[in-house]
């Protein structure tokens, strides 16, 4: 008996043994122990370690995303994620993982699963080109038709096998696949370089890459008959036609999904979801919604697939702004999906929708879902948010309800950190009841309590910023939209739009606040010695009381976060963190508001200036009086006169006018501000009301002012744009009877006189365009030459006299040498002062201690006086280089940057190099990483090393820029990189 089991354990073996060796002849059959070994092996080696390198990339890339809450979540956080390169180490590692498992076992049932793997990942790295070239391959190789013909060859194969068919004949049949095979990849290739062509031709004018695609006639579209029993004929399919034809589903004869229980189940279907998705990110919204609608009207969809498919749907119109369609995809998402996480974020998303639509009772019931499906506290606390906010919409409460829940929830200890949010809350709802000013103390607040949420700050920042527009408070717009710019993610659609505003509004505030300040000081100066005493310590005391709530803020905010630790025991009871942020349980809070020696100085020299003030609003008080030892009442205006002293005096109104000359000064910047002020309002915001306004009473403030021509001009075009005819014609008579021989005089009365300037002004600028381009093109004496007839042809006044003038200096530059140079440079600054032309020529004089400048920057936004070496090339190769503003150890370095790439750059075959620039005294270090197919690949790298800085070079100080093969050889010519940071952040930066 023992010997049977040995004998038997022995056939075991060696069957396995057998099946192990990996053949490489298409379709013949394996025998099932051959077949189960593949299986095995390919799903639990391979494949498994690839998919846990999949998962953890996801949950890293779902971490890593920060939900902004005030805009409509987005369906996927991985997707959201602005840094999948954090990922792309792991992810690389997949890939290679399952490539080696399909190199391997090529027959396994696992090998659709693979290349559906592979795809997902180039998905998750946003290699989106990749992915689609991936799942189509997928998709072909592997539908059900395929399948079927490759089992029906397989059976072939083994006939003739058993006819012992000749090697020559194996022979020319293998050499005719890997014809086909060759083929078939050479019109996918050609395929998708010109999808990818069309897109990016599409994306340049702003339409979808899927508009122009060639659609299918209906016959095409029509299934085939006996589709399933009788295998086609054989078919070179490109990706194209594969994602134009319908979907392949198999089902059971009732018509419901093909049962796989305890059999592997084909990766079809989630290969032609994912390849749906790809096409979404690729904007190819034609082929996706095609594959979508076929995956949802087949009854052979796999329920799982079904329950993935609404989500993807709910994801396509969102991104497409198309929310009406959204809606009932998220319904169906919400139903399908057994993950109550998921079923919340999609809840959340609808509920967003519905609140964006002006569906409160819809919004207020899908918030309320959300809570009831229990997610994560943040969300779960945003959606109470919702709920107050829409209770008194729909009629569940009063605002005054809402906001008195809302306040409920400041006070509770698990929202310390959260105070900033329900603020916001809170101004939401006075923006609904049109109370304003309220909104804005509330959005005060918020910005004011929060602590480390840049994205709530940024929503915060700008609510304020288009509130204060919106009310013509332009000067506190402009300062709101400069804090919304620092911290608002520039991916924001929003973005763009605030930087023109706050664009617009820097002159605009700028010109005000010249009127308020020097306003203010006109008053200031006509004050008595009292008058002006009491003033300063106004100012003086609400420099306290700013201190103070700056104090109290600070103090705020260091128990927020230890209230956020859970620490006990702090002064002041309730909780509060046992240890101060970054420090240790024996050591003392550095805060100084925890410092009793620090608080009572503090309180004395409060105290000896106001004396004794209960804690209540409006303590300051110009009406107040104290009380002297004796009991007797003292006027609070004689101990502020006491208080302030002639330093005092002195230093807080050190820019009043003391004389006559200085009241001239102020009133000339007055008066110049409010010309700049009133055009400025037409030009930029073309508010004509308030250019008329401005003018107006500049006419009327300084009636004999050097800009009354213009300013008439102006109102006579305002009032014509505002309607106003008798207005218009009024400033009209006065600007043809007080200036008739004025440009404007014979504009008004001559309509035709305005061609005759516009071809002056046409033929001036040809003429500084030719100059130009002689100077550029080297022709340095010709273009010097041309200048010097500018002042005979078209007058030493010309617009563009300051620009011929730099363009000259920098001729004399490379005629005449340095120091001619540098003196015409000068020459520019003194005769243009406040012209773009002289802040150009003062950047040049500051580096001309390095080379020459060699063109100017005004007429071509994107060159400057140093880059004229430098050509701008986008599809050509590209290295990056690494360059160090100290020495270092380069072999380090290198060490580092290849540890870098081996984590994020795994599959791009980077090289690394270095060399030197400069002489023997001054060297300096530079790493070339090489190469890159065209500029958009080197700025990948460029942006993925913006991201993971800390992984890139620790503790070393470097400069990096993408570089064209030509601009690298002109910078070893040259051995100096002089200029081309500015060529960089002109042409690759903007």
């Amino acid at each position: 008996m023992k010997k049977l089991f040995t004998f038997l354990g022995f056939a075991l073996f060696a069957g396995i043994l057998a099946g192990c060796v990996t053949q490489k002849k298409k379709g013949e059959d394996m025998g099932p122990v051959k077949k189960l070994y593949h299986n095995i092996t390919a799903e639990y080696n391979g494949y498994f370690n690839a998919d846990l390198l999949l998962q953890k990339s996801i949950a890293d890339l779902n971490e890593q995303h920060i939900d902004n809450y005030n805009q409509i979540l987005p369906v996927y956080e991985y997707v959201a994620a602005d840094n999948p390169q954090a990922v792309a180490g792991q992810l690389d590692e997949a890939i290679k993982k399952v490539s080696v498992v399909v190199n391997l076992h090529p027959y396994s049932d696992w090998a659709d699963d693979c290349y559906l793997l592979m795809g997902k990942a180039q998905y998750l790295k946003k290699d989106y080109e990749g992915a689609e070239e991936t799942l189509e391959y997928a998709v072909e190789e592997y539908s059900p038709r395929a399948m079927a013909k490759k089992k029906a060859m397989a059976k072939k194969g083994t006939s003739k096998k058993s006819g012992k068919a000749s090697k020559a004949a194996k022979a020319k049949s293998k050499k005719q696949r890997q014809k086909a095979a060759k083929k078939k990849k050479k019109a996918r290739e050609k395929e998708r370089k010109r999808r990818n062509k069309e897109i990016k031709k599409k994306r340049k004018k702003g339409k979808s890459s899927s508009a122009s695609r060639t659609k299918k006639t209906p016959k095409e579209d029509e299934p085939k008959k006996n589709e399933e029993t009788k295998p086609e004929p054989a078919e070179e399919l490109t990706p194209s036609r594969v994602t134009l034809g319908n979907l392949e589903t198999t089902t059971t004869p009732d018509g419901k999904p093909e049962n796989y229980f305890l059999k592997h189940r084909p990766a079809y279907q989630e290969a032609t979801l994912w390849l749906a998705r790809t096409y979404i990110e690729r904007e190819n919204y034609t082929q996706a919604e095609r594959i979508l609608s076929q995956l949802e009207e087949s009854g052979g969809t796999q329920p799982d697939i079904r329950a993935q498919l609404y989500p993807v749907k709910a994801h396509f119109y969102i991104k497409r702004k198309k929310y009406d369609q959204a809606i009932p995809a998220l319904e169906e998402a919400i139903e399908l999906t057994k993950d109550r996480t998921e079923k919340a974020r999609y809840a959340f998303i609808l509920g967003q929708i519905y609140q964006m639509k002006g569906l409160s009772d819809k919004a207020y019931d899908a918030f309320a879902r959300v809570i009831k499906f229990g997610p994560n506290y943040e969300m779960t606390f945003n959606a109470k948010l919702a709920v107050a906010q829409n209770a008194w919409l729909t009629g569940k409460g009063t605002a005054e309800d809402a906001l008195k829940n809302l306040e409920k929830m400041l006070k509770d200890f698990k929202n310390v950190d959260y105070q900033d949010r329900i603020y916001f809350a809170m101004a939401q709802i006075e923006l609904q009841r049109d109370h304003r000013d309220n909104a804005i103390v509330y959005l005060k607040k918020s910005a004011w309590y929060n602590i480390g949420n840049d994205i709530q700050k940024a929503e915060s920042y700008y609510q304020l910023a288009t509130l204060f527009y919106e009310t013509e408070d332009y000067v506190d717009a402009k300062y709101y939209f400069d804090s919304t710019l620092n911290i608002m993610d520039k991916k924001d659609e929003r973005y763009e739009p605030a930087l023109k505003l706050r664009d617009n509004l820097l002159d605009i505030a700028r010109n005000i606040e010249v009127i308020e300040l020097q306003d203010s000081l006109l008053r200031i100066a006509q004050m008595t010695e009292d008058e002006q005493k009491i003033l300063a310590a106004k100012i003086i005391a609400r420099k306290a009381e700013e201190e103070r709530a700056r104090i109290q803020l600070e103090a705020t905010k260091a128990r927020q976060r230890e209230l956020a630790q859970g620490g006990k025991g702090a002064p002041g009871g309730g909780l509060a963190g046992a240890n101060p942020p970054g420090g240790s349980a024996q050591s003392a809070s550095s805060f100084w508001a925890f410092d009793d020696r620090k608080v009572k100085r503090g309180l004395r020299d409060f105290q000896r200036v106001w004396g004794s003030r209960p804690l209540e609003d409006n303590w300051r008080r110009s009406s107040q009086q104290t009380f002297a030892d004796n009991g007797e009442p003292v006027a609070a205006a004689e101990i502020a006169q006491a208080a302030v002293s002639d330093e005092d005096l002195k230093s807080i109104f050190k820019d009043v006018p003391k004389n006559e000359a200085d009241v001239k000064a102020a009133h000339r910047a007055i008066e110049s501000a409010m010309y700049s002020l009133g055009t400025l309002y037409r030009i930029r915001l073309q508010h004509n009301q308030k250019c008329v306004e401005v003018l107006e009473e500049l006419l009327r403030r300084y009636p004999d002012t050097q800009y009354k021509l213009d300013a008439l001009y102006f109102l006579y075009l305002a009032y014509t744009d505002l309607g106003d005819t008798a207005k218009a014609e009024m400033y009209k008579r006065k600007i043809i009877e007080e200036y008739p021989t004025s440009t404007y005089a014979k504009v008004l009365l001559d309509p035709g006189y305005v061609k005759t300037l516009l071809n002056d002004e046409q033929k001036l600028n040809k003429f500084y365009d030719e100059a130009y381009a002689q100077f550029t093109s080297g022709n340095y004496q010709q273009a010097f030459d041309r200048i010097g007839q500018v002042g005979q042809k078209f007058g030493a006044l010309n617009k563009l006299q300051p620009r011929f003038e730099l363009l000259k200096a920098l001729c004399i530059g490379n005629l005449k040498g340095k120091e001619a140079y540098i003196e015409a440079l000068k020459e520019v600054i003194g005769k243009y002062p406040d012209s773009p032309e002289a802040t150009r020529a003062k950047e040049i004089l500051r580096l001309l201690d390095a080379k020459q400048a060699s063109q100017p920057g005004q007429n071509r936004p994107n060159q400057n006086a140093e880059d004229s070496k430098f050509k701008f090339e986008e599809d050509v190769l590209h290295y990056v280089i690494v360059v160090f503003d100290e020495d270092v150890n380069l072999n380090d370095a290198k060490v580092a940057v290849s540890n870098y790439n081996r984590e994020y750059h795994k599959l791009d075959r980077l090289r690394i190099s270095n060399i030197y620039l400069g002489n023997l005294e001054n060297k300096i270090p530079i790493i070339v990483i090489r190469r890159f197919k065209d500029m958009n690949k080197a700025m990948d790298y460029f942006d993925s090393v913006q991201k993971n800085a800390d992984d890139f070079l620790p503790g070393m100080k470097y400069r990096i820029f993408p570089v064209t093969q030509n601009n690298y050889r002109q910078i070893l010519r040259s051995k100096s990189l002089e200029g081309y940071q500015a060529f960089f952040e002109a042409n690759y930066l903007n």
